[in-house]
Formats: C-alpha cells, structure tokens, sequence
C-alpha cells in the first residue's frame, strides 16, 4: 500500500481560528481512504500561520524538512504528497516555485491537489505537458495575489502613517502607557512611569538588571503583568532597551526569523526622558559589558574590579581571603594580590589588606579636585561640532533631494495618462533610495552627536556625587548599602581608566644602590654621612611601608598616592613614554631626597 503524506499550510491567525485545519485535514483523510493510501500520521506536516511568499515554509517550516528527508531518500519512492492546492506548496515567484514543483516529481513523488482530484507525477507530467501549463498559471496567480496582498498591506500602513496626526497606528503600546481617549495618542500610567524612571536611574548608577530584578522583588514592586509570576531580567533588558521610552516607534518587519528595521517615526509616544538622557544610560551599560560590570557579593566587595593592576607585571590584582582565629573567635580577612604571582608566574606573591587599599583609594577620591585633573577635553569638542555640521550637510542634501523628487513627480503629472516616461521613473526610484540613505547618514551623525556629548565627563558632577556617597558610607547597611556601593564602584570607574598598585613598595638592587651612591658622590653636594643616610632609605627587600599606588585617568591624567595619603605633585602631563620605571625614578628623586 503507497504511503501518503498530508502537508497543511495556511499563513494567517485569521484562518487557524476557521475551519482551514479541519478543511484540509478531512480532505486528506478522505482521498487516502478513496485510493487505497496509507495515510502518514508519525510525520507531522504542517505549516500553520507560515508564510509561502517569503519561502518561510521551506527554510524554516515542515515542507522543507519534507524536502530534506526526500533528499535523503526517506521518503519511499512512489509515495503521495497531500496538498490542498499547489499554492500551499509555494506563492513565489513562476520559476522558483516551478523549481519545488519539478525537484518533488524527479524523487518519484507524487503530487495530488485535494480541491480538483488532480494527479501529478514525473511520467504523466511528460506524457501530458498541457497539465504542466496549468500548474504554471496556478503557480503564477498565487505568487501575484500574494505580491498584490503585500503591497496593499505596506499601502495601508503608508496611509496609517501619513495620518498619524488624526488616528495612532495601533492601540498597541508598551506597558507603561495606555491609548488616550478617542483616535490619537497615549497616556501615561503615572505609577509605571515611576517604576521605568527609578529603573533607568539604577542602571545609570551602575546597577545590574539581575540586581534590579531582585530588589524589586524583594520591595514587591507592583508588576507591568499579571502573565508573569515576579519581576524578570529579560523584561528589566527590554525596558533599558525601548526607544518608546524616549517617544519614538521604531517599525520593523519579522521574516525567516529576520527582523529588518523599516522606519522611524518620532514623537509618537509621550517621552519619559530625552534621547540624550535614554543614550547616556545605554553607554554606561555599553561600558560595563566591555570592563566587567560589580560583583553581585552581598556587600560589593571590591569597589574596584576590573581597575587593579599590578605596578610590577603589569597582571591583574585578585581578591583573596584568610580567616584568623584569635582566643577561639574568627575573624575573616580580605586582601589583593597579584594573579600571576599567586599563579607562580615570577612576580612577587605581596598582599595588600584589602580595608586598607580601599580607605587609601577613597580618601584620595574624597580630596582630590576632579574638575582640575580631568579638564574639558578639546578634541571631543571638535568632534561635536564637526558632526553637528554632518549632521545640517545631510540635512539640507535632504532637502535638495526631495525637491528634485518634487519636479520630477509634477513633470510625471503633466504627462497625462499615457504610459509614464521610464526616464522619469528610474531617475524617482534613484531618489527614493538616495533619500533613504541619507536618513541612515542623518540617524548615525545625530547618534555621534549624543556618543560624543555623553562622552564629555562633567567632572563637578563627579566630584559631588563621589563626595556624596562617601559621606553616606557609613550610615547605611544591608541591601541599602550594597546598593550604594555599586553606585560608589560605577562612579569611580567613569573617572578612573586603572590602578596600579605596589604593595611592596620600591626596592632596590645592590647594583642600583651602588649607582645611586656614585651619583650622589658625583653631584659633590653631599658629605659622606649624608650619602650614607640617602642610601640608606632605599629599601633592598620589599617593604609594606612604603607601599603606593598609581592612579590613571580616563584622559591620560595620573596621580600617585603614597600609603601615608600624600599625593606627589604631578602638575605636567606624563611623557608618552610613561612608564614604571619612569615612575620610579621621580619617587628616587621626590621621596628620597635629601632634606
């Protein structure tokens, strides 16, 4: 008995909802019944609400995994092929649905088409050609329905958006709005408003989606949802991720599993924030993805991750710990190291506690003038003004454009209405595309324009809100605490690029002291007791004491912090050459000389 094999396909909600499944469903059954046939029920084929005009059905749906066990020969030769019409099997374009059609013959498969009883197989197919053409105009009625479909459905949403002024596009809107009164605009919901600003504020302060989601949680902040059961971090990420917050929609098309954007249209919905607001938010986000976001301890152990270098190697500083137990009490301690040194990789194994390393850093933030060291930066300002000009070229290209579209739509006109000159339509169509470029261009310059501006550190700012979250340190604990210090950890890190630490502080070799000395005795400014004592600071082994730290700027700026506090006096830029040993030789001349 010749196994049949019953594909279903229809491409809208519209027809699952009506009797299209039951339809072609009962028409298999019977057929296979009439014929003899042994009706296929393992393999299930059916493409439902599954476009046949964009080939979904076959890179995606179950006719093309049809096809690919076809291919391979695990469909027995001879068998049956179920189909309502031939343009359930394809509506593209003659040739490529043709293409299916032939390809499925030569395997030895027979075609049968459920609402006329035709029969199509490889050998009655050559015998009776005329059957060939038939199917051929089938094919190319489906594929001009459904181009004819398409193009209406992209008119009506031209018409929709050309009257955006007296009915919305949709009811549809994000959760934090709802569609006000009448045909036009939204509203918003002003306690889910709150929730969106207080969202975006936690992110801007440094403040992970995962921390976010459980804190809300845990506060039982009311949810946008009754579908979901608790706050979720993908829905926290597509909030942080909405250009609706900022009032615009962005259209896009959905094919193949594509998204492809299509348009923009701004000011549709009431804004919560400015873009400018919206693209700082999202660079600060952009940022802690390339350096490592914070820790998720229960207190934020270290406000520094992904800032500590080793002065000496160059690695990176860890975090470790050790419990010390004293007159039968524990007491637990954490300390930085170098990764490589503990790794057994020849830098010095020095550990630093790490309370102490973070009073030294936050003391230094504390006093430090952050408007003096990190300035206005001039060349970003350049680069501002440079794409605010891109931006007002592209515009007024716009404008050109359009007006030589305008004159050749109004010589279209005057035409009449015979056959429009092709000239005049391919010279349209190159205007249209030009045009559609240029609003790319138009969207990257104005981007590069809120990047760049965003980018410019308003450094008093800074500087009170360090201060700020300084002072409130220690008044705080529990998950209050732990989120202040994930502000603290994002505020510093805008400002500072990386530390260098030296928990051993600088020693010395019995070449390098030797040198030292010769250079004093060559100077003739010293006596022999003086040359002695200033060789005599200079430590040979590591030494805790004199341990310091190098601190770099985003700008290239650097201060060096001795543990004492003090802060040498670097008024000049750094050479480019900059480097430790560099370093070194300003402490052997600042720390050490002679007084």
């Amino acid at each position: 008995m010749p196994k049949a094999f019953s594909y279903i396909r229809f491409s809208s909600a519209k027809q699952e909802a009506g009797d299209s499944l039951a339809r072609q469903t009962r028409l298999s059954e019977e057929y296979a019944s009439k014929h003899g046939l042994d009706l296929d029920t393992d393999l299930n084929l059916r493409d439902l609400g599954i476009s046949a005009f964009d080939r979904s059905n076959l890179k995606k749906g179950a006719l093309g995994h049809f096809l690919r066990l076809v291919e391979e020969k695990r469909i027995p030769v001879g068998s049956y092929l179920l189909v309502e019409s031939l343009d359930r099997l394809s509506r593209d374009k003659v040739m490529d649905a043709l293409s299916i059609f032939t390809d499925i013959l030569r395997a030895g498969i027979v075609i049968v088409t459920l609402s006329d009883n035709q029969v199509y197989s490889y050998e009655k197919t050559n015998e009776n050609w005329a059957s060939l053409i038939v199917s051929i105009v089938i094919m190319s009625r489906a594929n001009e329905e459904s181009a004819m479909k398409s193009q209406r459905l992209r008119s009506a949403w031209d018409a929709k958006r050309r009257n955006l002024a007296n009915k919305r596009l949709t009811a549809r809107c994000p959760y934090w709005l709802k569609p006000a009164e009448g045909d036009v605009g939204f509203e918003f919901i002003p306690e889910r408003v709150e929730v969106v600003k207080r969202i975006f504020q936690m992110s801007r302060d440094g403040v992970g989606s995962a921390t976010i989601v459980k804190t809300f949680n845990q506060e039982g902040v009311p949810l946008f949802s009754e579908k979901v059961s608790g706050w979720q971090n993908s829905y926290v990420e597509k909030i942080l991720q909405n250009p609706a917050v900022y009032g615009e929609l962005h259209l896009q098309l959905q094919r193949d599993g594509e998204v492809t954007p299509l348009d923009i249209v701004p000011d549709y919905y009431p804004a919560i924030m400015t873009k400018e607001e919206w693209r700082i938010v999202a660079d600060a986000r952009a940022a802690r993805r390339t350096r490592g976001g914070v820790s998720k301890g229960a207190n934020l152990s270290n406000l520094f991750s992904g800032l500590l270098k080793c002065g000496y190697c160059g690695g990176s500083m860890h975090m470790g710990g050790y419990v010390e137990t004293r007159r039968g009490k524990h007491k637990r301690s954490k300390y930085i190291a170098c990764s490589p040194a503990r790794r057994g990789l020849g830098c010095k194994f020095i550990q630093w506690e790490y309370t102490d390393f973070e009073r030294l850093v936050l003391r230094f933030c504390k006093t430090v003038d952050f408007s003096r060291v990190l300035g206005v930066n001039q060349d970003v300002q350049a680069d501002i003004n440079n794409a605010l000009v891109r931006v007002e070229s592209i515009k007024q290209e716009i404008l050109d454009v359009s007006a030589r579209n305008e004159s050749l739509l109004d010589a279209l006109e005057k035409t009449g209405q015979g056959t429009a000159p092709q000239l005049i339509l391919d010279r349209m169509k190159a205007n249209e595309s030009k045009l559609a470029s240029l609003e790319i261009d138009k969207r990257q310059a104005e981007d590069d324009v809120i990047r760049l501006s965003n980018s410019q550190v308003d450094a008093s700012v800074q500087q009170n809100l360090i201060v700020d979250l300084l002072k409130r340190l220690e008044t705080l604990e529990g998950n209050d605490l732990h989120l202040l210090r994930i502000r603290l950890s994002e505020a510093i890190k805008r400002v500072i690029a990386k530390i260098d630490t030296f928990p051993g502080g600088r020693w010395y070799s019995e070449g390098e002291v030797e040198e030292y000395r010769r250079d004093l005795i060559s100077a003739e400014a010293y006596d022999n007791d003086q040359i002695v004592d200033m060789c005599a600071k200079l430590d040979i082994e590591p030494n805790k004491k004199n341990r310091m730290l190098m601190i770099v700027f985003k700008n290239g700026e650097h201060r060096t912090v001795l543990s004492s506090g003090k802060v040498l006096d670097q008024k000049t830029a750094p050479p480019s050459e900059w480097d430790i040993s560099t370093l070194f030789e300003s402490l052997a001349f600042k720390v050490f000389k002679y007084e």
